[in-house]
């Protein structure tokens, strides 16, 4: 279903302007306390739908643009560029569709929602708000972070990994859970790999300002599915580190959880610190933004923006990161970031065509070229090649051992060549017998290939099992 299924319901459009105005002499109207949101479950035209607040924000409206300031970030929509407005009917959030996207907008204070649509309204005019269809019933007020309203409550069954699409990436700034009720206590294995074992890289790159990622005692649940048992893990600064396994033992999990994307489940819980250069991502002190700001993500289905140009595609990722640069310097970056994704050569003569045009395998680059457009310090890679011929998969695997000297990365792949090829260090990831997954071993490479310690590895690595 899309906006203009839903018939245009009118609002009371007059305009209560009052306050302050900017260079140009417009009036402006600010709404303190509010935040810029994403749309990361359901349907905006329908009740239930669930948005994450992604930073807080001083909301202005002017004749010409709606805009979200805090600090560093610096979000705007310009009035003319708005095909839809979206309010929720229970919630004081309001998604604001430009063409091309769809699942951004603001919340603004409880007490002054009408306020805020109204002037909206009068911006644009009836026809050009859209609100959500009404819920059977309306929540009450909470304040469990979501907003002043509580998202909506989980119905059984409760989803697991397989049951989520990870097909792009979406946020929600929900608070690490450290002591989950209820818990699967399982004996610690005796394989588990020890985060205090030293493993020396059979190659070596000039890491110089590049950051390390590293994983400690991380434990995950769905709901009470207990799906990761204690893993730690050190992937050093300017190398690649291949995650393998076979299906279901939580290695792609794992891959989440390092770019904070597991707690986006409602059901989700974790355990467990991750450091990016000391630091832990999950620190009540970090935002969720600098988190996804630092560690780039790439997933296993290419999800460029069909309808974006190639060029603002790559510039994308400064836009919903609230980074401010000049159109020199966006030249530049799409130039640098798409040359580095092996794509610059293809598509320098068609930069104002759309994203979607390309084939699977240049859409996958471009997906690359925009996640390093924002200069990540960690690239994750979700199996990046499944979906791809031989050639573009060849490509990808070139872009890859390319970028190691930029950034470091960690792959999930099931292709034991591909990890042989393009990987340091790997890690072995098994779940057996229903038992949560954990890293069976962890070393070179070429010492993971050519003479594993474990005999588990030596039967998966030669085709075995899995």
């Amino acid at each position: 279903m899309t906006a203009d299924d839903i018939p245009f319901q009118s609002l009371d459009t007059s305009p209560t302007w009052s306050g302050s105005s900017n260079s140009n002499g417009a009036e402006v109207v600010a709404f303190e306390g509010s935040s810029v949101v994403q749309l990361v479950g359901g349907d905006p035209q329908e009740a239930g739908a669930l948005v994450a607040p992604l930073h807080d924000a001083i909301v202005k409206v002017s004749p010409t643009k709606i805009e979200a300031v805090d600090g560093d970030f610096d979000w705007s929509w310009m009035i003319d560029d708005l095909t839809a407005v979206i309010h929720a009917a229970d919630e004081p959030w309001t998604i604001l569709v430009v063409p091309g996207i769809a699942d951004f907008g603001v919340s603004v204070p409880i007490e002054r929602v009408e306020e805020f649509r109204s002037l909206v309204a009068s911006l644009q005019g009836p026809r050009s708000v859209r609100q959500q269809r009404p819920p059977s019933s309306i929540d009450v007020p909470s304040t469990n972070g979501h907003g002043p309203f509580p998202p909506p409550p989980i119905v059984a069954p409760v989803p697991t990994a397989d049951d989520v699409d990870w097909g792009r990436p979406a946020t929600i700034d929900v608070a690490p859970v450290k002591d989950p009720v209820v818990i699967s206590v399982i004996e610690p294995n005796p394989l588990v790999f020890d985060a205090s074992t030293t493993v020396v890289p059979t190659t070596t790159h000039a890491a110089g300002e590049l950051t390390g990622i590293e994983a400690r005692n991380i434990s995950a649940w769905f709901g009470t599915h207990n799906v990761l048992d204690r893993v730690s893990l050190d992937m050093p600064a300017g190398h690649v580190t291949s995650l393998i396994g076979p299906s279901g033992c939580g290695k792609s999990t794992f891959l989440r959880i390092l770019n904070r994307m597991h707690e986006m489940i409602p059901s989700a819980a974790l355990a467990g610190e991750v450091l990016l250069g000391g630091n832990d991502i999950y620190s009540p002190t970090r935002k969720l933004t600098d988190a996804r700001r630092e560690i780039g993500m790439v997933f296993q289905k290419p999800n460029p923006f069909p309808a974006m140009s190639i060029y603002d595609n790559v510039v994308a990722s400064l836009r919903l990161t609230g980074t401010k640069v000049s159109t020199a310097e966006k030249d530049a970056i799409v130039e640098s970031c798409l040359s580095k994704a092996g794509l610059w050569n293809e598509v320098k003569d068609r930069l104002r065509q759309p994203g979607g045009g390309l084939s699977g395998g240049q859409q996958q680059r471009l997906c690359i070229a925009r996640a390093l457009a924002i200069k990540p310090k960690v690239l994750l890679m979700d199996e990046p090649c499944s979906a791809l011929d031989p050639t573009s998969t060849r490509r990808i695997e070139q872009t890859i051992i390319e970028l190691v000297e930029e950034v470091t990365i960690v792959i999930v792949t099931h292709n034991m060549q591909q990890a042989a090829r393009v990987s340091d260090l790997c890690a072995f990831f098994l779940a057996e017998q229903g038992t949560p997954g954990y890293i069976v071993e962890y070393g070179p490479t070429e010492a993971m290939f050519s003479s594993p310690q474990d005999s588990r590895t030596d039967d998966y690595v030669n085709g075995r099992f899995g």
